[in-house]
């Protein structure tokens, strides 16, 4: 349980950023021991060098014990309640050296520095992801991201193994047997949760990039575990990652960090983390498996994501948490533009709509949404400002931007902010100012029409004209709408409008007798897409014949109207099943398949879902059987069967066998196939093991674990539940597997005996977990069936002080639990 005094406040961080300037900051890491699984925690010695016009600070700290606190040599004191190091009596107005020495803990969460020991191999790896103020949890440093400092780094460990951090090695001595002390540069200014060490004996390939003048040389790396590097695809990543940095160099300038290393760890909590010079990504992107074209571009996205952070957020870093989301939002745009422009890949829009746009809607219309430009009044309220609302929604509001000002005045506009603001802090107010300079547009009513605001409009035709719908801001949306006719039973397009809306009603050329009328047809704006009947009757037998991203536009739309019940789910999954085999873009084809899995077994009343997840294993059978032999549909549509398995039982023999053609029967999808099986009682303790034995590795035993527990027996899912809230107990990816196990389907008494329990545990699961496990039990752990819909208003009612981000969390799985119900009603009426 952490310290109260861990929560820090926009104010008094304000006022200590005001009191206090930075210079420089030494970090000593000393991972001689780090081996030993038994050891918990390593020493670490922070030596800061800063000036105060104040006599006293704190310095935040997450660490087991604090041992010493000198200024400028001088033995202080130690006041250190858990959080945070009060420091007395500095030199007013004059630059001192204060040092803190600790003792950090080895992390199991994925937050600070993570220790993950091989199940392949036992070798040991260590990483630290600090985001959004995680770093205290290694060293003791001012937490927050408007006081940067130079850093310098010093990581003790054993000689041999890879010793890494944001700058480039400049000094190796011996520190005992078989030890090393590796010092590494200075770095320009960071904020603290950019820094970054990893540690271990990881697999290692080197590269270079050198600009198109010449003029810039920076050497790059792509690690690995040992065990995974047969899935390393160099050749791929190397290639994105010069085509991003040869495209930025040139729109924003030069590359300032150094080298450019990119290290894939296990057990992460994120998709990747922009340190610079240093970033890390989740080992889910090395694919050990066949991958589809549109897992490929996902990961392009995220390369170049974190690239463009170089940049924005670690070049110029928002001032306070409450600007995250447009660095955010910005590298979200520039990962889809960057994926299309310098990676070659040409669904990237698509796949943005289908999937990160789509989510977006949903996170918008729940109760818990707020703006883009959200009020964080503290560190508490960040972290679950990490959000959809944040990333894409953020995104799309900044691609409106971009059609507002024109993608060079953008480009310029940002080269602007970053020469203005180089290694230092800055707000939106900043960046605006320099568009609006360079573009020579107002853009303060734009910002407080898509970003000061919260919710989305509904766009929909109606006599002659496109409604704006459901919100009161004006906002502006440069769109177009698409007329559609049936020709030979077709639909084609006669003609796209394009339309500027200003207010709540745009007239419309004429479109009399179109067959369908589709707002936002080619996804310029954020907006919900409402049909009429006409037209929703003729999509949803003719979505097939849309250009690409005009379908993917239409299938995002129709999931939202099935979660607003005004389409009903059998009508959707029946859509699927009639225009998925013809589906030939991996990235819709798979937002399709899974919206609908989530349909079958969330959105259908229990008395029918049996029947329905028949009929939707057979269609996915047929459509598996009929796909290309080795295409990217066919892997889908395999990956679909198996989920629909896990609902109804079903032979998988024919596809496990080697009998499919084209089909690469991977370890992942036998273990899907055993989840699957295990769920209806088919899979005993002499199978788990020998399936874990044929995959010794982290990916296997993480399987073997959700399969095991996935069982029909209440004292496996007890024993998961258990397991999972033991305090300090489980990895993060440990406790994910063991509720998936819990919550596995099966019958209703299997996974409702813990309903009481959950609530009953909420407050206390809250208080003692660090918040990634925290969230996990709060999220995943809340009851499936609308049936406990009571207990969860019951706990919301009772729980008004509760904390803020334990209740948002709460809200928001209390809404989606009401859609269902929502929905499933419909269905029966």
């Amino acid at each position: 349980m952490e310290a109260m005094s861990a929560n820090l406040t926009r104010e008094e961080t304000a006022a200590r950023a005001e009191a206090v300037t930075l210079s420089t900051q030494q970090v000593t890491v000393d991972l001689r021991d780090c081996q030993d699984l038994r050891q918990p925690t390593y020493p670490v010695r922070s030596a800061i060098r800063l000036t105060s016009s104040q006599p006293e600070t704190w310095i935040d700290y997450l660490g087991d014990s604090v041992t010493a606190v000198l200024v400028d040599g001088q033995v202080r004191p130690i006041e250190f309640d858990g959080a945070r190091v009060r420091v007395r009596d500095l030199p007013v107005g004059q630059e001192c050296e204060v040092v803190v020495e600790g003792a950090s803990l080895y992390s199991r969460t994925g937050e600070g520095l993570h220790r993950f020991q091989d199940p392949a191999d036992s070798l040991v790896y260590l990483y630290t992801q600090y985001e959004p103020a995680d770093a205290r949890r290694v060293m003791p440093c001012f937490e927050q991201p408007d006081m940067k400092a130079r850093y310098s780094f010093s990581v003790i460990g054993p000689d041999g193994w890879q010793l890494l951090s944001n700058q480039p090695e400049v000094a190796r001595t011996g520190a005992g047997e078989a030890m090393v002390c590796v010092d590494f540069a200075e770095t320009p200014p960071l904020s603290s949760y950019i820094t970054c060490i990893c540690a271990g004996p990881y697999h290692r390939v080197e590269s270079s990039w050198t600009s198109p003048d010449g003029g810039v040389e920076v050497p790059l790396a792509l690690l690995c575990r040992e065990s995974l590097s047969q899935h390393l695809d160099a050749d791929e990543l190397f290639r994105i990652t010069r085509g991003g940095l040869e495209y930025l160099h040139t729109a924003f300038g030069e590359y300032t960090w150094g080298k450019y290393d990119q290290v894939f760890v296990p057990e992460y909590n994120l998709g990747a983390m922009e340190n610079p010079g240093l970033v890390t990504f989740t080992e889910q992107y090395l694919f050990r498996s066949q991958a589809t074209p549109a897992q490929y571009q996902g990961r392009s996205n995220t390369v170049l994501h974190e690239m463009s952070h170089m940049w924005f957020g670690d070049l110029v870093t928002p001032r306070w948490w409450s600007d995250l989301w447009l660095k955010e939002s910005f590298a979200e745009f520039m990962g889809a533009h960057l994926s299309l422009e310098a990676a070659g890949f040409e669904d990237a829009w698509l796949n943005f709509t289908g999937v990160r746009k789509a989510s977006a809607y949903i996170a918008d219309s729940l109760p818990t949404t707020h703006p883009v430009v959200a009020d964080i009044p503290d560190l508490e309220a960040a972290k679950n400002n990490f959000d959809r609302i944040t990333y894409s929604k953020g995104a799309s509001a900044l691609t409106q931007l971009v059609h507002y000002v024109g993608l060079e005045d953008f480009f310029a506009g940002c080269r602007t902010y970053f020469a203005r603001h180089a290694h230092a802090a800055a707000s939106l107010a900043d960046f605006l100012a320099a568009l609006s300079e360079v573009s020579g547009k107002d853009l303060a009513a734009w910002s407080d029409a898509w970003l000061r605001t919260s919710g989305h409009d509904t766009l929909r035709v109606g006599d002659g004209v496109l409604l704006r719908e459901g919100h009161d801001a004006d906002r502006p949306h440069a769109t177009t709408v698409g007329v559609y006719d049936l020709v030979d039973d077709a639909l084609v397009l006669r003609q796209r409008h394009p339309v500027v809306v200003t207010g709540a009603r745009t007239s419309l050329p004429p479109v009399d007798g179109a067959a369908a009328i589709i707002p936002n047809d080619t996804d310029q704006t954020f907006a919900r897409i409402a049909f009429d009947d006409a037209t929703r009757g003729v999509l949803l037998g003719h979505v097939g014949e849309l250009e690409p991203l005009t379908r993917a536009v239409v299938w995002s739309a129709l999931w939202s109207e099935v979660r607003a019940a005004t389409l009903p789910v059998t009508d959707y999954v029946a859509a699927v099943v009639a225009h998925g085999p013809g589906e030939d873009r991996p990235g819709t084809l798979s937002a399709m398949l899974g919206h609908a899995v989530d349909a079958v077994a969330r959105y259908v009343p229990a008395d029918r879902r049996r029947e329905a997840a028949t009929h939707w294993r057979d269609a996915c059978a047929e459509a598996t059987r009929r796909a290309a032999p080795g295409s990217a549909e066919q892997l889908l549509w395999v990956r679909a069967l198996l989920r629909a398995a896990t609902l109804v039982d079903t032979d998988l023999d024919w596809l496990l066998d080697g009998s499919l053609v084209g089909l690469e029967v991977s370890a992942d999808l036998r273990w899907l196939a055993w989840q699957a099986r295990a769920v209806h009682g088919r899979a005993s303790d002499e199978d788990l093991a020998a399936a874990l034995e044929a995959d010794r590795t982290a990916a296997g035993e993480t399987a073997h674990l959700q399969a095991f527990h996935s069982r029909p027996d209440p004292a496996l899912r007890q024993e998961a539940w258990r397991r999972a809230h033991v305090v300090g107990g489980e990895s993060n990816d440990a406790v994910d597997a063991l509720l998936s196990g819990v919550f596995a389907p099966g019958a209703p008494e299997l996974t409702d005996q813990f309903a009481e329990p959950y609530f009953e545990g909420l407050l206390d699961v809250w208080a003692e977990h660090p918040i990634e496990i925290a969230r996990r039990l709060v999220v995943r752990g809340f009851p499936r069936d609308v049936d406990h819909l009571p207990r969860s208003s019951a706990w919301l009612e009772a729980n008004p002080e509760a904390p803020g981000a334990l209740r948002r969390l709460v809200v928001e799985s209390d809404a989606e639990l009401r859609i269902a119900q929502q929905v499933q009603a419909a269905t029966v009426n």
